[in-house]
C-alpha cells in the first residue's frame, strides 16, 4: 500500500475513534460497547500507522500471506460480536418477558379489586401527584424586610 493509503486510513481511523467518543460523551453509546470500538480501533491505526506490525505478526504465526490474516482476525472479530449480540438479544427478550409478566399480575390484581377501592386508590394517588407537582401558576414573590 501506499503512503497516501496508509495516511488515509490513518485519518479515517482517527475519525472513527473520535466519532466513538462523541458518541459515548454524548451517552448514544454504552461505554461496554465503547471499550470494544476503541479496542479495535487502536488495533487499526497500529497497522495503518506500522504495516510491517501485520508482516510480523503473520510472519510469527506462520500465514505466508499478510492480507489473509487481516481477513482472517476480521471474520474472527465479527463472529465474537454476532455471538455477543445474541447474548444481549436474549438477555433482553427475558428481561421483557419478566416485565410483561409482571405488569399483566398488576393489571389482573387492579381489575379484581373492588370499583369503590379502586376508585378511592385513584382519587388519592392523583391527589398526592399534584400535591408534589409543582403548579403551573407562577408563586408571589416573598417579601423580605
Amino acid at each position: 500500500m501506499s503512503t497516501g493509503a496508509h495516511l488515509l486510513l490513518i485519518a479515517i481511523t482517527g475519525g472513527t475513534i473520535l466519532a466513538i467518543l462523541r458518541l459515548v460523551r454524548r451517552q448514544v453509546l454504552r461505554a461496554k460497547y465503547s471499550l470494544l470500538w476503541l479496542t479495535v480501533g487502536l488495533g487499526l491505526l497500529l497497522v495503518a500507522a506500522w504495516p510491517a506490525l501485520l508482516d510480523l505478526i503473520a510472519d510469527s504465526l506462520g500465514v505466508n500471506y499478510q492480507p489473509a490474516l487481516f481477513l482472517m482476525l476480521a471474520v474472527a472479530f465479527l463472529l465474537i460480536i454476532a455471538v455477543h449480540f445474541s447474548f444481549e438479544l436474549s438477555r433482553l427478550e427475558s428481561r421483557a418477558r419478566t416485565l410483561a409478566e409482571e405488569v399483566a399480575l398488576l393489571r389482573n390484581q387492579v381489575s379484581q379489586q373492588p370499583s369503590h377501592q379502586r376508585s378511592s386508590h385513584q382519587q388519592s394517588s392523583h391527589q398526592e401527584r399534584s400535591e408534589t407537582q409543582p403548579s403551573a401558576e407562577p408563586a408571589a414573590p416573598s417579601e423580605h424586610h
